[in-house]
């Protein structure tokens, strides 16, 4: 086996980023919560980007029905644990990498130690794990570090930045949690990508929110990491050039159409309620 040499192995970053950046990309601590349909390729991405620390969670297995979307899933992967095949892989990137990993995934009892320490926060929880999202999002803001949540949506995504100086997760989302859990994920659907470009080709049948159904592709997953990675180096190296919420970010490729949008109160500006009757109604919920 060749000897490990970061320096060599991550040079190409160099005019990209300077030799004070990558150091700082070395020594930082990236938390991701979640390694499935976008938290491995999130994982992949950041290590391929030198990061040196990382702590994640995941609770799951690999399946066949992650295939089409998720980094890991793979034939001989199926009904191993994400977190075991993920470290793997992250190990043969970088062997100096140090990884922390939370196989019960994230809860009131261990959110403390998951953030202590971390630099940056990258939500990848399962979408409709929404009082996950909640805790964590809560969570960080309350201990200063940046949140960047990205949802793939069709050949799009939809990406929030999440920083104390904007909106919390209650006041931006407005998610009664007495209501249904099909009306929980559409408001938090249509607030994690209020353009809503996707929503001119995806079938409404593919949807079943109040079962956790709904439909991905890959290249949307590709597109999510490639914006939210970026943006998480952004959060390291230039915080001061990201907009928290309201401001959010969308981008279509099927359609070729970018929004980077405010969108005044959340869920409660006027028109984010009247999208939502007209989804509600159109999906039948």
């Amino acid at each position: 086996m060749p000897t490990f040499d970061y320096d060599l192995a991550f040079s190409r970053n160099h005019g990209i980023t300077s030799a004070t950046d990558q150091a700082r990309l070395k020594n930082a601590t990236y938390a991701i919560a979640g390694m499935g349909g976008v938290g491995g390729d999130y994982l992949i991405t950041l290590l391929r980007t030198g990061i040196g620390n990382f702590k994640i969670a995941d609770f799951d297995a690999f399946e066949m029905a992650n295939f089409n979307r998720q980094y890991g899933a793979t034939m001989s992967s199926i009904g191993l644990k994400k977190l075991d095949i993920m470290v793997k892989l992250a190990l043969d990137i970088n062997p100096e990498a140090q990884l922390k990993t939370y196989e019960e995934g994230i809860n009131e009892q261990n959110v403390d130690d998951f953030l202590t320490g971390v630099d940056v926060f990258i939500d990848a929880v399962e979408f409709f794990e929404i009082k996950i999202h909640r805790l964590l999002i809560n969570a960080c803001m309350k201990r200063n570090i940046p949140v960047i949540f990205g949802v793939p949506m069709g050949f799009g995504v939809g990406v929030l930045v999440f920083k104390p100086e904007g909106m919390n997760f209650d006041n931006y989302f407005d998610i009664d949690y007495n209501e249904i859990l099909g009306i929980q994920a559409l408001k938090m659907a249509l607030a994690s990508a209020p353009a809503g470009f996707h929503l001119k080709y995806i079938l409404p049948a593919a949807f079943d929110l109040n079962n956790r159904r709904a439909p991905s592709i890959a290249s949307g997953c590709k597109l999510a990491t490639g914006i939210v990675i970026s943006k998480a180096i952004l959060a390291l190296l230039h915080p001061k050039e990201l907009k928290s919420v309201p401001h959010y970010t969308c981008y279509d490729a099927r359609l070729n159409r970018l929004k980077n949008g405010y969108l005044w109160r959340g869920n409660k500006n006027p028109l984010q309620q009247l999208k939502f009757f007209i989804a509600r109604k159109r999906l039948g919920i």
